[in-house]
């Protein structure tokens, strides 16, 4: 069954006015992510315009992830669509897992962003931690919110804070206790809290 590209929540009135966020699911997730769609309510409430996209295997309802270069056309794709009806100041991008770090890659490619927000950011597969997925961050030059669990099986916080360290002033890093990869234990009130925290440092 073929599902939405993407859905739109309206800006309210409010201190992130002019902002426009999108944010895309992980690997194995979808729009519906309980954090993602938490978002997409504070935020609005706020004054900023949330999107929340889909990549194609999940408008096609499809479970397995293309790879990461079909990802990334996907989403210039979706943002080409997106901001040709949407006008704002200020371009933040991010998501879950997989969709946080395509977003990081996207930057670091040259696409201009003023933000990135990352949630579960998938520092390396599971049982796999000399595999680092670190390689592109440096050239990444706008802010970076990190939003981790300290029981995450894809990002060892020990081997993130010295990637993190080299970004500098760029990266920040907000850690939950008990929070796994899909943040079962997190509150999405709490992660609303430091997203909107930082982007009202920005």
């Amino acid at each position: 069954m073929t599902k939405r590209e993407y859905f739109v929540h309206e800006a309210g009135a409010g201190p992130l006015e002019g902002t426009l966020v999108v944010l895309w699911h992980g690997a194995g997730g979808d729009v519906d992510q309980a954090h993602i769609v938490s978002l997409a309510k504070a935020l609005p409430a706020l004054g900023a315009t949330v999107v929340r996209a889909r990549f194609p295997y999940r408008v096609a309802g499809k479970r397995a992830p293309d790879r990461m270069p079909k990802l990334l056309d996907a989403a210039k794709a979706t943002l080409e669509r997106v901001r040709a009806d949407i006008d704002a100041d200020k371009l933040i991008l991010g998501g879950r897992s997989m969709g946080g770090r395509m977003t990081t890659m996207l930057a670091a490619e040259g696409y201009a962003v003023d933000g990135l927000i990352l949630l579960s950011y998938p520092l390396h597969p599971a049982g796999k931690k000399d595999k680092l997925r670190d390689e592109h961050l440096p050239k990444v030059e706008a802010p970076m919110l990190f939003v981790q669990g300290d029981r995450d099986a894809l990002c060892d916080l020990a081997l993130l804070h010295p990637v993190l360290a080299r970004l500098g002033e760029r990266a920040t890093l907000e850690v939950f206790e008990r929070g796994d990869h899909g943040f079962a234990k997190v509150p999405t009130e709490a992660v609303d809290e430091v997203v909107v925290r930082w982007l009202k440092a920005l």
